[in-house]
C-alpha cells in the first residue's frame, strides 16, 4: 500500500451516493489509508459526483476546474466517481485528463486508485455485480445511511438514472439486517434504508420493502427507521403490506413518493407508469393510517409539453392534497434522454411557475405544520441547531426545534409540547414531567 497517502472525499448528490461515499471510506480505511476531513492536508481527493441535474453537473466541473492547478503542480491527485462518470465519461475525461475514473459500480477499486499512480479508468459494469455494504462510521453520529438496493426499474423519458446506475440490484436482507445490528450495537439511533426507489426493493430477488422494514424492526435496541423514495408506481403494488409495516413504533410515519406533475398528460410523456388519483389514493391510505405523518413529495415545473392548464393542475392538486413538504425544481434537460428532444419549455415561463408554486407549497406546509400546535410528541434529539437551541425528529419525522439547550441530551426522546411553527419545521418546548 502506498505509504503517506491521505485520502479527502467530498460528495455530491442523493443518499444512495453518500452511502456509496461512506462505503469507499470504509474500504480505504480497511486497507490502511488515512482519510483526513480537510482537502489542505490531502494528497487524494475523490469527488463522487451525480448527473441528475445541469446545474450540478455544473458545479461540479467548475470543482475539477478549481484543483487543476493543485492537480499540475503535483499537490494533489483526484480521483472521480459516481454517475456522472458512468453517463458522461468523455465529458469528465476532457475537464480531468489527468484524473481515475470510477463508474458507480466500480466504487469497489477505490483503494487502488488513490493508492496507484497510474491512471485508472473503469466506468463498471452496466449493473453493480458485488454486494458491499457500509459500516457505521464514528462521524456519522447517530445516523446509519444503509442502501438496500441500487438502479431502478423506471423509464422515466427525463431520467438518466438507467444510464448511470443500470438496472435493479436488491441487496440481500441478511446482509442488511447484518449491518444494521452492528450499527444499533455502536450506537446508532436513526436508520435510513436508501436507494434509487426503495418501493421496488426485492421485485428482483423474491422479496419485498415491507418484509425488509419488518426484519430490521425486529433488531433489537432503541432506533428509528427512515424509509427513502420510493416512486408511486412501485408504492401501489406495496401499499398495504407497506402501511401494516409502518404501524412499528421503530418506523418514521414518512413516506416520500414524488408526484412530478399534477397533470396526466405531463405523467404520461414522461413515462411516469401512474396517475394523478393513483398518487391520490397512495396520500389518502397514508394520511388515514397516519393522520400526523409527513408526506413528502417532489413535483418538476416546466416539463417538456407542459402548459399553463397542466401547471394549474399540479397546483390544484398541491393545495387538495397538502403534503407536508415539497421540493419544486424546475426541470433541467439531460443530454441522450428522451425529454431532451421534445419541445422545451422557456426558462422565464419555468421561472415563474417555480416561484409561483413555492408560494402555494409554503402556504400548504406551514398549515400543515400549524395543525401539529398544541400537540405533545416524542421527539428524538439528534442535534443541536446554529442558535444552539435543540433539533429532532418527531415520530413523523418532522423536523422539530426545540427551545433550550443541553448537548447532552443528544441521542435521547424526550417529551415536547409544540408551540410554534414554520413552513419547514415545528417549534416546541420540552416537558419537564414527560
Amino acid at each position: 500500500m502506498a505509504s503517506g497517502v491521505r485520502v479527502y472525499f467530498e460528495t455530491y448528490g442523493c443518499w444512495l451516493n453518500k452511502a456509496d461515499t461512506a462505503l469507499m471510506i470504509d474500504l480505504v480505511k480497511q486497507a490502511g489509508v488515512q482519510v483526513v476531513d480537510s482537502i489542505n492536508t490531502a494528497t487524494v481527493m475523490v469527488i463522487n459526483t451525480c448527473a441528475v441535474r445541469s446545474e450540478t453537473e455544473l458545479r461540479i466541473l467548475q470543482r475539477i476546474k478549481q484543483l487543476e492547478s493543485a492537480v499540475k503542480k503535483g499537490l494533489l491527485r483526484l480521483v472521480i466517481t459516481g454517475c456522472l462518470v458512468s453517463y458522461r465519461p468523455g465529458l469528465v475525461s476532457l475537464q480531468a485528463p489527468y484524473a481515475s475514473l470510477l463508474g458507480p459500480n466500480a466504487i469497489n477499486r477505490v483503494v487502488e486508485a488513490v493508492s496507484s499512480r497510474d491512471r485508472i479508468i473503469d466506468l463498471g459494469p452496466e449493473r453493480r455485480t458485488y454486494i458491499r455494504i457500509p459500516r457505521l462510521l464514528l462521524n456519522h453520529g447517530l445516523r446509519y445511511v444503509v442502501p438496500i438496493a441500487v438502479g431502478c426499474l423506471g423509464k422515466c423519458s427525463y431520467c438518466v438514472m438507467p444510464m448511470s446506475r443500470g438496472p435493479l440490484r436488491s441487496y440481500p436482507q441478511e446482509e442488511v439486517v447484518k449491518h444494521v445490528e452492528y450499527a444499533t450495537r455502536a450506537g446508532a439511533k436513526e436508520v435510513y434504508l436508501v436507494a434509487q426507489d426503495a418501493g421496488v426493493y426485492g421485485f428482483d430477488i423474491g422479496s419485498s420493502l415491507p418484509s425488509l422494514i419488518k426484519r430490521v424492526c425486529n433488531i433489537d435496541g432503541e432506533f428509528k427507521v427512515r424509509v427513502g423514495m420510493m416512486e408511486p408506481s412501485a408504492t401501489l403494488k406495496i401499499l398495504d403490506a407497506l402501511l401494516d409495516a409502518y404501524e412499528d413504533a421503530k418506523v418514521y410515519k414518512f413516506l416520500h413518493c414524488p408526484v412530478q406533475s399534477g397533470s396526466d398528460k405531463v405523467l404520461r410523456a414522461m413515462n411516469r407508469g401512474y396517475t394523478v388519483n393513483d398518487f391520490k389514493a397512495i396520500a389518502s391510505a397514508f394520511r388515514e393510517r397516519f393522520p400526523r405523518g409527513v408526506l413528502a413529495t417532489d413535483v418538476m415545473v416546466g416539463l417538456p409539453g407542459e402548459e399553463n392548464v397542466d401547471f394549474q393542475d399540479t397546483c390544484n392538486l398541491i393545495r387538495s392534497v397538502k403534503p407536508d413538504k415539497v421540493h419544486v425544481a424546475r426541470f433541467s434537460p439531460r443530454p441522450l434522454t428522451l425529454a431532451a428532444k421534445m419541445v422545451q419549455v422557456p426558462e422565464p415561463v419555468k421561472k415563474a411557475r417555480s416561484k409561483m408554486l413555492t408560494a402555494i407549497v409554503n402556504e400548504v406546509t406551514l398549515q400543515r405544520n400549524r395543525e401539529m400546535v398544541g400537540l405533545k410528541e416524542d421527539v428524538l434529539i439528534t442535534g443541536v441547531g446554529v442558535k444552539g437551541n435543540l433539533t429532532g425528529r418527531a415520530p413523523s419525522y418532522r423536523f422539530t426545534v426545540v427551545r433550550g439547550k443541553g448537548e447532552n441530551l443528544v441521542g435521547l426522546s424526550i417529551n415536547v409540547l409544540i408551540k410554534d411553527a414554520s413552513p419547514y419545521y415545528v417549534i416546541g418546548e420540552p416537558l419537564s414531567n414527560g
